[in-house]
């Protein structure tokens, strides 16, 4: 079904780097391919079971607070009842959101710790 590029990945050199980069490109094109036809066929026939997975859809749930004095309530039970001393620990304000309002960096820092995390993968040129 697929090809193997063959690369020394003992010491790499660049241009095996480059040769191992696109091929990973490639996979990755054919891997989304075929998560979308299995996502089709599990959509038609249901849950999918093989040697070792599952493949099915599972529910990902969030919450979204609508009325913030619902939200104020809840902070405020939840000290009230001993599940934690400091309630606003549990609100996190992702990045996305933070961009909505168009404020400078250095304002949010003088509120909150700012926390960068790594992450490998490609980005378009």
């Amino acid at each position: 079904m697929a090809t193997e590029t063959k690369v020394d990945l003992s010491n790499l050199t660049e241009e095996d780097a480059k040769i191992i980069a696109n091929e990973i490109v490639r996979l990755d094109a054919v891997v989304k391919d075929m998560k979308k036809k299995l996502k089709g066929y599990v959509e038609e026939n249901g849950a999918l079971e093989t040697q070792h997975v599952k493949w099915d859809f599972n529910d990902s749930i969030s919450y979204k607070w609508n009325d913030s004095e619902k939200l104020k309530e809840f902070l405020k039970n939840t000290v009230i009842d001993g599940l934690v001393a400091d309630p606003y620990s549990l609100v996190t304000i992702n990045k996305t959101e933070l961009n909505k309002l168009e404020i400078d960096e250095s304002y949010i820092s003088s509120f909150a710790e700012k926390k960068v995390t790594k992450t490998f993968k490609s980005t378009k040129l």
